[in-house]
């Protein structure tokens, strides 16, 4: 396993200034571990935004290119290589927790590739080790993002009364907001918002339920300073009103032994 892989050629970026990059499609697979800055790219139609720590992984023939200017400055390794087989290469996004173990593969990679006296079956062997410890990392960052899935979905769940977004909860975990979300992706598909909407539009809809309260302090109860937004909210997500929510649901059997 790993043994067709093979280095191409590679270096490390460092932009001057506003920066974008540029729309290219190429015949091998390129590898890029961002280290400064944040990088806007598309591949086909997926687009990512890249931050310090987050790499990415670039098929052969797929067609990528910058979604927009960079204003801040920007650096990252990229190398490129050949022969890999399938299941042999690291996801297309990856984020590892321990980015400094794959830099410095990458760093004497490049050290050794533009030196004299060094074989190729040198770089190839460095290329097909960062490939081993990025699928490492890929393997550890599963287990890391179900945890943290789990975690962001317990603290939605406890605060969604709360006029709580995207943006408030990356901050409460520390994370870029587009990587949570991505992560969040990946167990939820329609994305964090719509989660926060959900569990939102639950305890709403189990108050209107079981409580006897009134709609406005229904939604006082959970931070809707304007109740006409409430009203509109609540018709958006479920399709009717919540007046007529409660009274389809009014015809119960009760009893209390």
């Amino acid at each position: 396993m790993y043994d067709k892989i093979h280095f191409i050629h590679g270096g490390k970026f460092i932009s001057r200034g506003k920066w974008k990059h540029p729309e290219r499609t190429i015949d091998n697979t390129e590898i890029i571990i961002v280290t400064k800055g944040t990088v806007h790219i598309a591949l086909d139609e997926r687009e990512y935004t890249l931050t310090p720590g987050d790499v990415l992984r670039i098929s052969p023939g797929v067609h990528h290119g910058g979604t927009r200017i960079s204003d801040n400055n920007v650096s990252f390794y990229w190398l490129h290589l050949s022969g890999a087989e399938d299941g042999e290469l690291p996801p297309v996004y990856l984020r590892p927790e321990n980015i400094a173990q794959a830099e410095l593969i990458a760093r004497q990679l490049l050290h050794y590739a533009t030196t004299e006296g060094y074989p190729q079956e040198c770089v190839d062997y460095l290329i097909r080790l960062l490939i081993i410890e990025l699928n490492a990392e890929d393997l550890r960052a599963g287990a890391s993002n179900h945890r943290l899935f789990s975690a962001v979905k317990e603290w939605v769940r406890i605060n969604c009364d709360l006029p709580i977004k995207v943006a408030d909860v990356a901050r409460q975990f520390n994370y870029n907001e587009d990587y949570l979300n991505r992560v969040f992706k990946m167990f939820y598909p329609d994305g964090l918002k719509a989660y926060i909407d959900a569990m939102k539009m639950q305890r709403i809809k189990n108050d209107l339920i079981n409580e006897s309260m009134s709609l406005v302090d229904i939604a006082a109860r959970y931070s809707f300073g304007d109740y006409k937004y409430f009203l509109k909210y609540f018709k958006y997500h479920e399709g009717i009103s919540p007046t007529k929510y409660r009274q389809a649901f009014y015809n119960l059997h009760t009893n209390n032994k």
